[in-house]
């Protein structure tokens, strides 16, 4: 592994910090956002599949230790970078206006929290008293808006 593999899973690491600590107590409605999904499309112009493959499940099972889920993040966000690679791969060539980002990671974070939805009532361990589809939406909304918010306010 390069250093730049090494610094990008150490700022990984402090967005899970970040969740565990800051986000997870700034919750809307009981929804809360997952930097950690920005994160990993925002590394897609940088790496190739293998390796976010890699980056994806380190970070998920980070996530699943802080949060009691083994396995559930880990697999949701491998799954969320497996099937979304080559689409955002071929859009991240080209500069994207703000509007196309906060819709790149809604649908991204809609896809990964369906995923997640789904595998946790495979295994009955997610219970809530929230709608699950109220989680979904919400929760990727809220993930797209704070994700097009640091994408505005990130360094170049």
């Amino acid at each position: 592994m390069n250093s730049q593999v090494i610094k990008d899973i150490g700022l990984g690491f402090i967005f899970v910090v970040a969740q565990v600590l800051f986000f997870q107590h700034l919750p809307i409605f009981g929804i809360t956002a997952d930097p950690i999904t920005f994160y990993l499309l925002w590394l897609v112009a940088r790496y190739s599949r293998p390796q976010l493959l890699f980056i994806a499940a380190f970070l998920g099972l980070l996530q699943d230790a802080f949060f009691d889920f083994w396995g559930m993040y880990m697999f949701s966000k491998t799954l969320l970078v497996f099937l979304s690679y080559n689409f955002i791969k071929r859009r991240s060539e080209t500069q994207s206006l703000l509007w196309q980002i906060f819709l790149f990671i809604l649908f991204a974070a809609l896809l990964h929290n369906i995923i997640f939805i789904g595998l946790s009532s495979f295994f009955g361990a997610y219970a809530t008293s929230y709608n699950p589809v109220w989680f979904v939406i919400g929760n990727a909304i809220y993930t797209s808006t704070v994700g097009a918010l640091i994408f505005i306010f990130r360094i170049k």
